[in-house]
This record gives C-alpha cells, sequence and structure tokens, in this order.
C-alpha cells in the first residue's frame, strides 16, 4: 500500500515538473518511422517589440565610385557647307584732290586756305581779261591791271535777309583803288559799301529797273581808314531798312532805305580801279554773321 502511494505521489511530481516546465517550453511530438515518440523542446522567446527610432539626419549617402564606361563613339553629323556669296571686291577709294570741299555754311568766317567752289567772281564793268582772282598763301587776292573796272566774288550758297559781313584787307598796288561789301545781291539789285583809299566812302542801293542803277544813300569821309599800302578791317550789315558801316571796328554811319526796301540776296565783296594801275587787293578773311 505505501509503494503504491509513493508510487502515486512520484507520478504526481513528475506531473508538476512538466507543468511547470511548459510554462517556458513547447512541445512537438512527432512520431518516428519506428513508432517510438520522441520530445523536441524549443526554447520560447517572445516576440520581438518593434521599436521606432525617429532618425536623427538624413543618413549620409554612400559615395558610389563611378564606373569606368567607355564612351560610345558617335560618328558626325555631316553638316552641308553654306555656300557664302563673294565678297565684292573693294572699291577704289577717290583718289585725293588738292582742294578739300568746303562745308556749306551760312554763317562762318572763309579764310581761303582753299580755292572755294562755293563763291563766283562777275566783272560788273570794265576788263575781263586784264583782271585776275585767285587764292594763294590763304589769301583772295584781286589783280586788275585796266583802269575803271569793277571786280565782284559773291558767296553763292545762301540767300540772306539780314546779315553782318566783314573783311580783312592789305594794299599791295597802287594807291588809287575802292573795296566793297556787298548784301541782299539778286537780280532786281543790291546794297553796297565803298571804301576808297583816299579815306572818302559811299552807301548805295543798285536798282536794276532804273537807268541809272546805282543811287547814293550816302557819302563821307573817315580818318579811320588806313591809306596807302595798309592793311584794314571794313563791315556792313543790312538789317531792315538799315545799313551800316564799319571801319576797323568803329561805326561810321547808319542810313535808312524807305523806298526801295530791298528784301533779300546774296553777300559779295569787290575790288574797284580807276586811273593808276595795277591795283592788287589781299583778303584775309571773310567773316559772315548775324547783324
Amino acid at each position: 500500500m505505501r509503494s503504491k502511494s509513493i508510487k502515486t505521489v512520484s507520478a504526481i511530481l513528475v506531473v508538476l515538473v512538466l507543468l511547470t516546465l511548459s510554462c517556458e517550453f513547447s512541445f512537438d511530438l512527432g512520431g518516428k518511422k519506428d513508432g517510438t515518440a520522441t520530445l523536441e523542446i524549443q526554447q520560447v522567446t517572445s516576440a520581438p517589440v518593434e521599436q521606432i527610432v525617429e532618425p536623427t539626419q538624413k543618413p549620409t549617402e554612400t559615395a558610389i565610385p563611378p564606373t569606368n564606361i567607355p564612351p560610345t563613339e558617335v560618328p558626325p553629323t555631316q553638316i552641308p557647307p553654306t555656300s557664302v556669296p563673294p565678297t565684292a571686291a573693294p572699291t577704289q577709294p577717290p583718289a585725293p584732290t588738292d582742294e578739300p570741299v568746303a562745308e556749306s555754311e551760312p554763317y562762318y568766317t572763309e579764310e581761303f586756305d582753299y580755292v572755294p567752289d562755293n563763291w563766283y567772281y562777275e566783272v560788273l564793268m570794265g576788263n575781263e581779261e586784264k583782271t585776275d582772282i585767285s587764292v594763294d598763301n590763304g589769301k583772295l587776292t584781286f589783280t586788275i591791271e585796266d583802269y575803271d573796272t569793277y571786280a565782284y566774288v559773291f558767296y553763292e550758297d545762301y540767300i540772306y535777309e539780314d546779315v553782318y559781313l566783314e573783311a580783312f584787307t592789305s594794299n599791295r598796288g597802287s594807291n588809287d583803288n575802292m573795296i566793297t561789301l556787298v548784301c541782299r545781291y539778286s537780280d532786281t539789285g543790291f546794297y553796297e559799301v565803298n571804301i576808297a583809299n583816299n579815306g572818302l566812302y559811299d552807301i548805295y542801293a543798285y536798282i536794276e529797273a532804273m537807268n541809272t542803277g546805282y543811287v547814293r544813300l550816302y557819302n563821307g569821309g573817315s580818318k579811320n581808314i588806313n591809306m596807302g599800302i595798309k592793311s584794314n578791317t571794313f563791315a556792313m550789315s543790312c538789317a531792315g531798312n538799315e545799313i551800316k558801316l564799319w571801319v576797323n571796328g568803329v561805326l561810321e554811319r547808319t542810313v535808312e532805305d524807305n523806298k526801295y526796301n530791298l528784301p533779300e540776296g546774296l553777300i559779295g565783296i569787290g575790288v574797284s580801279s580807276f586811273d593808276s594801275t595795277p591795283v592788287i587787293i589781299d583778303f584775309d578773311y571773310v567773316y559772315i554773321d548775324l547783324p
């Protein structure tokens, strides 16, 4: 009896042990082919808890060494040549001339450094064959070798209403001569001042329609005129109905023309001879401006 109860107690203890171990181990009973049972004990571990970790920074990209890939040869594209028109042969520049072309201006100083092509001359009275007008050494020179000859040079590019005209002159010949300044020269007439080398002067209106032509507006004399082989600066202006004369910077006379009222025309200069020759007068410059 006692032996049976011991066996019973032992069996109970074995069961308790097995139950205790079942908390930590799982059982897998598998049968072998020979019919015997085997006990496989596997350790059971609790499922890992997935831990979520917030990234603190962007992961560093791992540099991947470049793979050396041999370049593929691409055949060059054939571009058809563009036809270029032939370049024209360069034009030969015109041969230089001895006399440059002057710019045409209404108000300027003509210094006669070359022969101006916009000034023309007329011999209004006398022997044209014995009259020479030339440009040399920066001067316009009148040379008259006959008596009672009146030669003029006019600036033809502009027609003036009101204008101031000034000239620097030098006498190198006979003292029996006269220098002239002209304004408003046209087919109907003109105004002029005449300054003689003897110290006298005249202011005229020339009217083409009248038989006499010249009408004296004033005559007088001036101690400011340098007589003989000397130089002088003469000036005149036409402004409205007034004509003015200056001699070496001094205003000598102002006259009014309320009868003929010549409105506009060219400007000009002139030289005249009387009873003694040769007459040689140099014009160093002619200055044109507003009055």
